[in-house]
């Protein structure tokens, strides 16, 4: 156990997260390029060995020195070995997903327990029975087109923000007159986009590792094409601001190559609670703070319209009202207006500060991580293929100082997708994506599960740009 706590530790050090389940695998069928990393971050071993040496120590001393006190339990031994045996097949079992990525905010030993009994329980019969047909190959970091571009990339990522509902896109009710004010910019392109999944943990890490299609967890593993570390080692700060809190965001910050992240801040650091988000306004304080001066890729990532959407704006935003003689569908119809008026001035805010602190090229890109089922009689949430706005998002480039927004967009049908938009970003940042893989093949949506195994959504468009739905798992 504890030769495993030191590696987790080391793990740690270098990609901001404890090891995942898949990473137990590719330590061997990547021996050669798992020792050659190593060796260039020998550096990172000395505290993590030191702690585990501290731990070791820490374990003699106790059980030679304490042997006649200790509480002696009868068959104590068995017990937990049947517990360490009773966890994969539970999971196994169940098909439960405990266990199937590290919790940064819990300890080195539950995670190495629970991740282990997925890697026994769940991955390793999946590859003895053949059913790990989904993984895809990894691809290596795109090359370098320009080094050391001298420009800003701003990505706001928006929350549970679906298009229907945004008058930029002819919704019939002013929800967004500040983007509305846009359409005739030069600088102001927008177009309608497809989410690459429909829960934030998924489609996240689908976005900032630039994934096609799942099972791509040996891709977000390599590190290879993750926006955070291409940005980096192209001459950017990166920061990584958020509204929601330290607990929301435990599930997907182990797919975000932290170590990468040079800045990075939560709701939890305003509200000094690890469970409490804040209002978005908290993203124009960060931002406000960043020297723009030098070449920045900051993601500001929204709280937005996430449920309980009455929670997601300030007072003098309550435009759309609630009146308890309106049906309950009406009511969070309204409060989910609401959200979306708050996040249009959020943006005019955003560029506004942008306008005013830096002279330098500056790309400012939107999109939302998923949509929304709202303003439906007994509908609510996302989670579901069965509704298109649960995965139709808006997506805008805007471009201030001189920056262009590109003339051509790699679209279908009307539509771009969250791995064209990655792309895209990527480019901002220096990197030629052109060969990476296309969308001739349409679009990929996963469901709840990263790994494709809680279903897959196909969309293609036909010679007219008509959608067609297709459900490959």
């Amino acid at each position: 156990m504890v030769n495993i706590v030191f590696f987790q530790f080391v793990h740690f050090n270098y990609y901001g997260s404890w090891i995942f389940p898949m990473e137990y695998i590719l330590f061997f069928t990547e021996f050669d390029e798992v020792v050659k990393t190593f060796e260039t971050v020998l550096y990172m071993a000395y505290m993590p060995l030191l702690l585990s040496v501290i731990l070791w120590l820490g374990i003699h001393f106790t059980l030679k020195n304490m042997s006649e006190e200790r509480l002696k339990i009868p068959y104590l031994s068995y017990i937990l070995i049947g517990y360490l045996i009773f966890l994969p097949v539970k999971i196994y079992l169940k098909d439960s997903k405990r266990g199937s990525r590290p919790d940064v905010e819990r300890n080195v030993i539950r995670n190495t327990l629970w991740t282990s009994s997925y890697l026994i329980g769940n991955i390793l019969p999946r590859k003895i029975f053949g059913d790990d047909k989904l993984i895809q190959p990894i691809e290596l970091t795109p090359p370098i087109d320009t080094i050391n571009p001298n420009v800003n990339v701003i990505m706001i990522m928006g929350e549970s923000l679906t298009l229907k509902y945004m008058s930029l896109y002819d919704y019939n009710i002013s929800t967004t007159p500040y983007l509305d004010s846009l359409k005739n910019d030069n600088n102001f392109l927008y177009k309608k986009a497809i989410s690459s999944g429909l829960m934030t943990a998924v489609s996240l890490p689908s976005f900032f590792n630039m994934i096609y299609r799942a099972d791509s967890m040996p891709q977000i593993l390599s590190t290879n094409t993750c926006l955070f570390k291409m940005a980096s080692n192209n001459g950017f700060e990166t920061h990584f601001y958020s509204s929601q809190s330290r607990i929301g965001l435990s599930a997907l910050k182990s797919y975000m190559c932290n170590r990468w992240i040079d800045n990075y801040k939560d709701g939890s650091n305003k509200s000094n609670d690890k469970n409490k988000g804040v209002l978005d306004n908290y993203l124009l304080e960060n931002l406000k703070k960043t020297d723009l001066t030098k070449p920045n890729f900051i993601v500001l990532h929204q709280f937005g319209s996430h449920s309980p959407y009455e929670k997601r704006y300030p007072k003098e935003f309550d435009k759309f009202k609630q009146n308890p003689n309106n049906p309950e569908w009406k009511n969070n119809l309204n409060s989910y207006q609401n959200s979306i008026l708050y996040t249009d001035y959020i943006i005019s805010k955003i560029i506004e500060t942008l306008r005013n602190k830096t002279d330098k090229k500056t790309y400012i890109i939107f999109t939302s991580d998923h949509g929304e089922n709202v303003g439906l009689i007994g509908e609510r949430g996302h989670g579901s293929f069965s509704r298109e706005m649960k995965y139709s998002v808006p997506f805008f480039i805007y471009t201030i100082n001189g920056a262009k927004p590109p003339k051509d967009l790699p679209t279908q049908g009307d539509y771009i997708s969250h791995h064209e938009i990655s792309k895209i970003v990527a480019q901002y940042l220096g990197y030629n994506t052109n060969d990476m893989y296309k969308s001739e093949n349409g679009y990929f949506i996963c469901g709840q599960d990263i790994r494709g195994l809680s279903g897959i959504l196909n969309i293609k468009f036909d010679e007219n740009g008509t959608m067609k739905k297709k459900r490959v798992r």
